[in-house]
C-alpha cells in the first residue's frame, strides 16, 4: 500500500504544476435484494457502490490526471458465485484507489495512459466471521501503461501492458490450522502449502473498435485480445506420486473477444435502442496437476480449460439525457471444458470424460428517473448450470440460482 501511494505521489509530481480545471465525475448506488437457490432464499441484504473520479485538466499542458476511488459492498450473492455449503450467505467488500495520467499532444491522435492502482478485497463466508480475517481475502498492486490512437472519435485501437501482484495474506495461517476449504473438504496437495495462491502476473493486450460503413457508421465492431501470464511462485507442481515437486505452477490465459453493436432510433429519435451481440473465447493452459489420494488417481492439467460464451443483448431508452428511462435485457450461454479434470459419478468414481459445465444466464434491468441524474433501478438475474460432474459432496454443479436488486442510483 505504501509503495503504491509513493508511486502515485511521484507520478503526480511529474505532472507540470499549472492552473487546473477540475471535472467532477462521481456516482453512488444503494440497492437491496435477495438471493435464491433451490427452495431457499437469503435474507434481504444491501449492495452499495460508490465511484469518485475528478479529472484534473492542466491548463496549457498535454496532461490530464484522473485519481479514482471505487468502493463496493456486496450483501446479496451474485448468481455466478460457486454453490457450496452455506451458500445462501456470503458478503464481499472491495476498495480500489488508482491514478491514471493521460498525455496527448495537440497535433497527435495518440494518447499515452500510465496507471498505478491498489485494490483490497474482503470476503465473509459466515455471519460470525470478522471482516479482514477471511481465508480468501486478498490485495492487488498494479502498474500499467496503455497507448491509444483515436483515429475517428469515438473509435480507436489500443495496446497495453500491465504487471500486478496478488497476495492472499490470511491463506497461509488459516490453512495451516484447518487444512480444509470453505466447504469443509480437505484441500488438495497443490494448495496445502505456503502462499500458494499468491501470483505475480503480466498481461499484454490489444483492442480495436471500428465503424461500418466507415464514413457513415451504422454498426460498430469491437475486438480485443489479452494474454495473461500468472506465476504461482510458491505453489509446487504435484507429481505422479502425489508429492510436491521442485517446479512451480505457471498459467497462460488467452482471451479473444468480439462484440457487435447497432444503435437505432424510432419515433423521430424519441425512442433510442441499442442491439448487441458478444462472443468470447478463453483458454487457460496450466502445468498444475491433481492427485486424489482416496482413489490413488493422478490427473494432469486439471486447471487447464477452454471456455466460450455467446449471447445477444438489447437496451431501450427514452426521455431527456439526464432523466432517461431505460430497459435492458441480455442472454449469455457459456461452456467450459476442462482438459484433464475428470467427471465423477454420484459415488465419486472417476469417469472417462473430462468435466464440462454449461451455463445459461438471463439478465434484466430497468431504470426510472426521479430527478436529474437520480434514478430508481431494478435488476434481476437467473442462472441455470448443468454439468456432467455428478459428485456434489462439496459443491453443486447442476443448479438454478436467481437474485434481484432494487434501489436508487445517482450519477454526475
Amino acid at each position: 500500500m505504501t509503495r503504491v501511494l509513493a508511486l502515485a505521489a511521484v507520478f503526480a509530481l511529474a505532472v507540470p504544476a499549472r492552473p487546473v480545471e477540475v471535472i467532477p465525475i462521481y456516482g453512488v448506488s444503494f440497492l437491496g435484494g435477495q438471493y435464491f437457490f433451490a427452495s431457499d432464499k437469503s435474507k434481504l441484504n444491501a449492495n452499495i457502490k460508490a465511484n469518485v473520479a475528478p479529472a484534473l485538466k492542466f491548463e496549457d499542458s498535454n496532461w490530464t490526471l484522473i485519481p479514482m476511488y471505487n468502493g463496493n459492498f456486496r450483501g446479496t450473492k451474485s448468481v455466478s458465485d460457486p454453490v457450496g455449503s452455506s451458500t445462501l450467505f456470503q458478503q464481499g467488500m472491495d476498495h480500489r484507489i488508482s491514478a491514471r495520467g493521460i498525455y496527448q499532444r495537440q497535433d497527435s491522435n495518440w494518447k499515452l495512459k500510465p496507471t498505478v492502482a491498489f485494490k483490497r478485497e474482503f470476503l465473509r463466508e459466515t455471519r460470525d466471521e470478522t471482516w479482514g480475517q477471511g481465508l480468501f481475502d486478498f490485495w492487488t498492486t498494479s502498474l500499467g501503461v496503455e497507448a491509444e490512437n483515436e483515429y475517428q472519435a469515438p473509435f480507436s485501437y489500443r495496446f497495453g501492458y500491465d504487471i500486478f501482484f496478488t497476495k492472499f495474506p490470511n491463506f497461509q495461517s488459516l490453512e495451516s490450522q484447518s487444512g480444509v476449504d470453505p466447504s469443509g473438504q480437505p484441500l488438495g496437495r497443490e494448495r496445502a502449502g505456503v502462499d500458494v495462491l499468491d501470483t505475480l502476473n503480466q498481461q499484454v493486450s490489444a483492442s480495436i473498435t471500428r465503424p461500418f460503413p466507415f464514413d457513415n457508421p451504422k454498426v460498430s465492431v469491437s475486438a480485443a485480445y489479452r494474454l495473461l501470464y500468472a506465476d504461482y511462485r510458491d505453489q509446487p507442481i504435484i507429481d505422479v506420486s502425489g508429492q510436491p515437486s521442485t517446479l512451480g505452477r505457471q498459467d497462460f490465459r488467452q482471451t479473444l473477444g468480439l462484440s457487435i453493436g447497432m444503435p437505432k432510433s424510432y419515433r423521430g429519435g424519441r425512442l433510442r435502442a441499442g442491439y448487441g451481440f458478444n462472443f468470447n473465447i478463453a483458454h487457460n493452459g496450466s502445468n498444475q496437476n491433481t492427485f486424489d489420494a482416496g482413489q490413488s488417481r493422478f490427473m494432469s492439467d486439471t486447471y487447464s480449460y477452454l471456455n466460450f460464451s455467446v449471447g445477444p443483448n438489447a437496451n431501450f431508452s427514452w426521455g431527456p439525457k439526464n432523466e432517461t428511462t431505460s430497459v435492458s435485457v441480455g442472454f449469455t450461454y457459456s461452456r467450459t471444458s476442462y482438459s484433464g479434470r475428470l467427471a465423477q459419478n454420484t459415488a465419486g468414481a472417476f469417469l472417462a470424460d473430462g468435466q464440462t459445465d454449461n451455463r445459461f444466464l438471463l439478465a434484466l434491468g430497468y431504470a426510472y428517473p426521479i430527478a436529474p441524474n437520480f434514478k430508481l433501478t431494478a435488476r434481476t438475474n437467473v442462472l441455470r448450470q448443468t454439468s456432467n460432474q455428478k459428485f456434489e459432496q462439496s459443491y453443486r454443479y447442476t443448479f438454478t440460482t436467481a437474485n434481484y436488486l432494487l434501489g436508487f442510483a445517482y450519477d454526475y
